[in-house]
């Protein structure tokens, strides 16, 4: 199994090559259901052969290393920093998924040169709401008894620090300075405690320069899993582009 030793952890990746040189790099969410780099595998399956594609564990998830400590947004894109470099890769399509997409955002914004094009599903740019903020102790405490954790999902102080982090992340003033094509991804019924309502994505569409916007219809926050062929077509077309 191929792992990268990056900062202070092992990460687990899949790289497969591919003709097209500017590989695609797949940032899974927070992985409650244990999916981590698997979320990405119908749509990685796909693009195999044609163009070069990584995905990854992020620290604290599947295969990679778990420490304990504070897990942040900022610490994820860096760990994506480190291992770009030692995959020797100098610029990559980034294609970030829920929590994914905060990290592709952040990293984005730190290292511009080293993207090529922005791919955002099912994201935010926002912190959470005053409401959603008061009440998520509450919701985080009920969700770790009663749903989601299989055996093969984070450990619980991963899934507790992760969002928290999600909760603060915030770059809605930093939006105009992502240059590059950005498409983002959304489904039309996506909303909660976790305010991932649509306006998001149409405000993103909005101050993101050089963005466009693709709403999937009757489509909740599970669906690069669960209609993968959705997200994929969209992706594909973008990139075709």
């Amino acid at each position: 199994m191929p792992f990268s030793k990056v900062n202070d952890v092992r990460l687990y990746y899949e790289d497969y090559r591919g003709k097209n040189q500017i590989p695609l790099i797949f940032i899974h969410g927070s992985s409650w259901k244990g999916k981590a780099c698997s979320t990405w595998k119908p749509i990685v399956d796909h693009f195999r052969g044609e163009r070069r594609t990584i995905a990854f564990d992020l620290r604290g998830h599947g295969q990679s290393d778990k420490p304990k400590g504070q897990y942040a947004i900022e610490q994820f894109s860096e760990d994506l920093f480190s291992l770009m470099k030692n995959l020797e890769v100098k610029k990559a399509i980034m294609i970030g998924y829920s929590m994914g997409g905060m990290i592709a955002l952040r990293f984005v914004l730190d290292h511009q040169e080293m993207v090529d094009r922005l791919i955002l599903i099912s994201t935010k740019h926002r912190r959470l709401s005053l409401f959603g903020r008061l009440f998520l102790p509450l919701w985080l405490s009920f969700a770790m008894r009663k749903y989601y954790l299989p055996a093969n999902s984070p450990p619980k102080h991963v899934l507790k620090s992760e969002v928290y982090a999600c909760a603060k992340f915030d770059v809605t003033s930093e939006l105009p300075k992502i240059m590059m094509p950005t498409l983002i991804i959304h489904g039309s019924e996506e909303t909660g405690l976790t305010d991932l309502h649509v306006s998001q994505a149409k405000y993103m569409k909005e101050h993101i320069p050089n963005a466009e916007l693709t709403i999937l219809e009757g489509s909740k926050h599970s669906h690069v899993y669960d209609t993968p062929e959705k997200t994929r077509e969209a992706i594909e077309k973008f990139l075709d582009k």
